[in-house]
């Protein structure tokens, strides 16, 4: 090197390093650097390279090129590997080689130097960048001309990048340093919105923001599966342009009928946590059909995988595609960050909701059970040794072990619902709840919420989650009494529910699988229903599996006076009465009587005779008069006074009402009502049962 030469290169020297002392930014520091290197040295384009801590992956940091790189072309980290800088990373000097002699000879390499050479660049300089005794990376000058580098010029490149190699240095540091202070932020604003945020999904869609300023990305997904193979999370979301990050239904997206399926075949990716792009990815869609149809639909062109955990019980997992860029491990490593925290507020939200809903359950089975036990005044056990009930408890012993669904069917007051609870009882699922609903007391509006539960906001009024009926009988038994007033729309719900055993909440996505014993009870003549077109034939036989006829009170006569001894003893303890005795007369009434009402009619006799007695024997004088129709009290053939004409006119409209209401299930007014039943006036309808003193039930 003459001494002119190292007069240069002294300046130059004294340059860069007083330059980059004083410029901060990296993009112009290094332009300056290579405008000064192009007073000395020949070159088109320059790029400096570096290597990640591991040295197994090359970054470019900074290019000037003058030539136009093809589309399509990633500017990415790629291994090092099999390239055609791998040779390279030993060298302590400058190297010169040919782009034609590394032609096909590094196809991990592939498309670097096929992209130099028809871009019409011949010749790469690497000078290697030292700092702290080790390679950082390499300056390179590409060349269109095959020219001759002498050793002092080699020299001369080698000493210039020294400094090169500090700024560099300095930037990897900067960059390293503003990486993990962004990392940092992002921790604490994930950590935040965790912390505050209750509802999940705008906890999730904070989460999506932070992550996306890191890590951009066009979707994100969550997954929580259980040990059951159902999902517990499928929630997704992405990223629109003018919105930001909105939840997103991927079957709707997808438009595809077994999403299900192909969605559970999916699963298996967070259990291979990586990075997938270009080859990687394109094979990955052989693989798994949601994905090749995510890539067709959105143009998806790479994925990350990162799992949450994997426990007893259940499996978690966070999945991110994109559409323009491929993701690399640092973009893992990032995400990483965010597990710890991300997992364990999913895991308390999850725990949170099976703690919410088995207070649900509990508060619904306390009401259940408030319900029966206020309900227990009707009855309290089968009672009556008759042919007729003898032959229906054997058969209650006979199918009550089982788990085999139960049609109960008959008269209003015969103790249907007694007879479910026997059936209950002598099931292995006795243990569990019994849960009653009676469909003809709910409008169509409510009853599909009541069986199946509704999700927050499914309809107007809707402030919470409501866990169904179905759902509250959960390892027990469900009876659905007066089956046979089901509204038609539901009547294939509930059919589902018996042919598959699984259930959707009114406005959810999530198929809940549900272990229920089913009875259901009707005074209808359902296969009548049918033929009418009223009830669905193939609902009628999944229920009519087996079949339980309910004997009325004219049918086991011989029961009455053990009825009606044992609603003396019932009624006289409930009210503090001394218990009276039957007058034989009046014994003799009740069994002749020809009861409507049945069981429930003979219980509210005896409760009105226990109420008005108070000689040494129940006094029935008036409450049989009043209630016994007009033709039996007329058969002596005695001249009736205007007295009692009024009285069984007053019998004969007290009558009617009764049973209006018993029809209507003791509604008066609105549509199915005792009022509607009578065309009469609501209004009128209630004078007249105050008049009449019909009991408070009714009203």
């Amino acid at each position: 090197m003459s001494i002119s030469s190292v007069h240069e290169a002294h300046l130059l020297m004294q340059y860069i390093s007083d330059a980059v002392g004083s410029i901060r930014d990296p993009e112009e520091l290094f332009r300056t650097v290579t405008d000064k290197l192009r007073l000395v040295f020949e070159f088109d384009s320059v790029v400096i390279i570096t290597f990640d801590k591991e040295r197994r992956y090359s970054n470019v940091i900074f290019e000037m090129l003058r030539f136009q790189v093809p589309e399509g072309i990633e500017r990415k980290k790629r291994p090092i590997v099999g390239s055609w800088i791998e040779p390279h990373m030993a060298d302590l000097s400058v190297s010169v080689f040919n782009i034609i002699d590394v032609l096909g000879r590094y196809p991990a390499d592939f498309p670097v130097p096929d992209v130099l050479y028809d871009a019409g660049m011949r010749q790469v300089v690497l000078s290697p960048l030292r700092t702290g005794g080790k390679v950082i990376g390499f300056l390179n000058f590409v060349s269109k001309d095959e020219k001759n580098w002498s050793e002092s010029d080699k020299e001369l490149l080698a000493i210039l990048s020294s400094p090169i190699a500090v700024a560099v240095s300095n930037t990897l540091a900067y960059e390293e340093l503003r990486l993990r202070e962004a990392q940092t932020v992002m921790q604490l604003a994930v950590n935040n919105a965790l912390l505050t945020i209750k509802d999940r999904n705008r906890m999730l869609l904070a989460v999506c923001d932070q992550i996306d300023k890191l890590v951009p990305c066009s979707f994100l997904g969550i997954r929580v599966m259980g040990d059951d193979g159902r999902f517990r999370i499928y929630d997704n979301f992405m990223r629109e342009d003018d919105r930001g990050f909105v939840p997103v239904s991927s079957a709707e997206k997808l438009d595809v009928t077994d999403f299900e399926e192909i969605a559970k075949e999916s699963f298996s990716l967070i259990t291979n946590p990586g990075c997938y792009g270009g080859e990687a990815f394109l094979q990955l869609i052989t693989k798994y059909r949601i994905l090749a149809l995510a890539r067709e639909k959105f143009g998806v062109c790479s994925l990350l995988t990162v799992p949450l955990w994997d426990i007893p019980g259940s499996r978690a997992g966070l999945i991110i595609s994109d559409t323009s860029r491929s993701f690399d491990e640092h973009d893992q490593t990032t995400v990483s960050l965010i597990v710890p925290q991300l997992s364990l507020a999913l895991q308390n939200y999850l725990a949170f909701e099976e703690i919410d809903e088995l207070r649900r359950k509990l508060e619904g089975e306390r009401t259940c059970l408030i319900e029966e036990i206020k309900a227990g005044h009707n009855f309290e056990e089968i009672i009556g040794n008759s042919a007729s009930l003898a032959a229906v408890l054997h058969r209650v012993s006979q199918v009550g072990p089982t788990d085999a669904t139960v049609l109960i069917q008959g008269e209003t007051g015969s103790g249907k619902e007694l007879f479910a609870r026997a059936l209950h009882n002598l099931s292995n699922r006795k243990h569990r709840a019994l849960i009653k609903i009676n469909c003809a007391t709910l409008p169509g509006t409510l009853i599909e919420s009541e069986l199946f539960g509704h999700e927050k906001g499914s309809f107007t009024g809707a402030i919470e989650r409501r866990i169904g009926k179905f759902e509250l009988a959960e390892g027990g038994t469900i009876f659905l009494d007066e089956i046979g007033e089901l509204p038609l729309e539901l009547q294939s719900k509930l059919l589902r529910v018996l042919q598959e055993r699984e259930l959707e909440r009114l406005g959810g996505k999530m198929v809940i699988k549900v272990n229920v014993r089913v009875i259901a009870a009707t005074n209808r003549d359902l296969s009548k229903e049918v033929a009418d077109g009223r009830f669905r034939e193939d609902l009628f036989f999944r229920l009519n599996v087996f079949p339980l006829s309910i004997p009325s009170l004219v049918d086991r006569r011989d029961d009455i006076p053990m009825l009606a001894a044992h609603f003396a003893a019932k009624f006289s303890r409930e009210f503090g009465r001394p218990l009276r005795l039957f007058k034989e007369s009046d014994m003799q009434r009740l069994v002749a009587r020809d009861w409507k009402g049945n069981i429930r009619e003979l219980a509210h006799l005896v409760e009105q005779a226990v109420i008005v007695s108070e000689g040494p024997s129940l006094d029935f004088s008036t409450i049989l008069s009043l209630s016994e129709p007009a033709v039996e009290r007329s058969i002596s053939g005695e001249v009736k006074t205007m007295h009692d004409f009024e009285l069984d006119v007053a019998l004969m409209e007290k009558g009617l009402i009764v049973e209006a209401l018993e029809l209507s299930k003791g509604r008066v007014s609105g549509a199915g009502g005792a009022a509607e039943r009578l065309a009469m006036h609501p209004k009128t309808l209630y004078s007249r049962i105050e008049k009449l003193r019909i009991e408070k039930r009714y009203k």
